[in-house]
């Protein structure tokens, strides 16, 4: 076991789950997640802010949406031969409940344009482990919190097609990256872009929708199991997202969308934490090495995948006021075997979705949806040096409901 790959594996095990845990919430909106979020081409209550802007033009006067995710996710391991300690026992994950607001506000007017602003959390995930499971020492606390303020502008073109740009600011206020050998913690802000387009007709809606990446410059504290404490700066890519939407009206009725999402995760190539002042960390190796060694700066690469994630759903309005609403979704990890950390269980997942939409009255309308996921277990053999310790099967499933109330003034 060579010094470098110890030493790596000790003080980055919890900086990769960076990334793991800015991994997308793509439950930005209530309706939407009743349809397996295949929402490209529909895109016509206010959470069109998110999912393709340029369905806001198709929307007429002002209105607002008010509403939340509850996800209750739950994750348990068991050791396997691989793993570097025998002794190793099984240990579950704290079943946190996570609430996941979110916001959105558009203005039409009579010339074609239209405004919004959306407020949501597209990133972000916390998971705790017990301090006495194998791998706590690089990987027992994970928490990404932030807000992302985005504003539109869209224009309709013609009675059939519309177009949109947005500015997003995202606040990553809170981040927490956490071992019992070692915690990093920071905040930072930083600036993207989206455009948009959207093409509706009675037969079919085709929608397309791009955001930039978001380069986030974080400051913060390190400190070490032994005491040792520093400032530290890093910088956080967000990936940038394509959506590509159908949506075919076979009746009246009926509406039937299809969405494929690309996530760049290819954003993550690198990791670098520099320090104000050298940090002093274990090496995690037996005498006659160093019991630690001190460092100012250190780039981790990574290996991230970009992904196409897939989305079918379905609404059928079987009255003038209620519509039920059914979707299923695809969406497979960008984390690779070797790459692999319990603070985010990165394995290939599929859901299943119900929804539900009431109109009180002709300005308020309820939606309500359900989602079950589950993740294919995962068979973790490939984390070498001390990550070995996380070598062992994950199995894990995630319930999510939501509700929101959307006025029309």
């Amino acid at each position: 076991m060579k010094k470098s790959v110890v030493l790596s594996a000790m003080l980055f095990a919890g900086v990769s789950t960076a990334q793991a845990a800015g991994f997308q919430i793509p439950e930005m909106g209530v309706k939407a997640m009743g349809m397996g979020n295949a929402f490209t081409a529909v895109a016509d209550d206010p959470s069109a802010n998110w999912f393709n802007p340029a369905g806001l033009s198709f929307q007429e006067g002002a209105a607002v949406t008010v509403g939340g995710v509850v996800v209750l996710p739950s994750v348990d391991f068991a050791p396997n031969a691989s793993n570097l300690n025998p002794a190793a026992t099984s240990a579950s994950a704290d079943k946190k409940t996570i609430v996941v607001p979110h916001t959105y506000l558009t203005i039409g007017t009579a010339s074609g344009l239209t405004a919004g602003i959306g407020i949501n959390a597209p990133f972000g995930l916390e998971m705790q482990w017990p301090t006495t499971a194998a791998f706590a020492g690089g990987a027992e606390y994970g928490r990404l919190q932030a807000v992302n303020v985005n504003g539109n502008v869209a224009f309709k073109l013609s009675d059939h097609f519309a177009v949109a740009a947005g500015v997003d600011f995202v606040d990553m206020y809170k981040v927490d990256f956490n071992g019992t050998a070692l915690q990093q913690n920071f905040k930072g802000t930083g600036w993207g872009y989206n455009v948009a387009a959207l093409y509706k007709s009675e037969l079919f809606n085709a929608g397309v929708s791009y955001r930039s990446s978001v380069k986030i410059k974080s400051n913060g504290s390190s400190t070490s199991i032994l005491g040792s404490t520093a400032a530290n700066a890093i910088t956080v890519t967000m990936p940038d997202i394509l959506n590509i939407g159908l949506a075919v009206h076979p009746t009246k009725q009926w509406t039937v969308s299809f969405d494929v999402d690309w996530v760049n995760w290819k954003k993550f190539d690198k990791l670098a934490f520099n320090y104000a002042s050298p940090l002093l960390v274990p090496t995690g190796l037996p005498a006659p090495f160093p019991p630690a060694v001190s460092k100012s700066n250190i780039t981790v690469p990574e290996n991230w995948k970009a992904t196409w994630a897939l989305r079918a759903g379905a609404e059928w309005a079987y009255s003038d006021t209620m519509r039920a609403r059914v979707g299923y979704t695809y969406d497979p990890t960008p984390i690779k075997n070797s790459e692999f950390t319990p603070l985010l269980p990165g394995n290939d997942r599929q859901a299943v979705h119900i929804g539900y939409g009431v109109d009180l009255s002709d300005q308020a309308t309820i939606d309500l949806a359900y989602i079950f996921v589950w993740l294919m277990d995962r068979h973790q053999t490939q984390s070498t040096g001390t990550n070995a310790l996380r070598n062992g099967t994950y199995k894990t499933t995630i319930h999510l409901a939501a509700a929101s109330l959307t006025y029309h003034f």
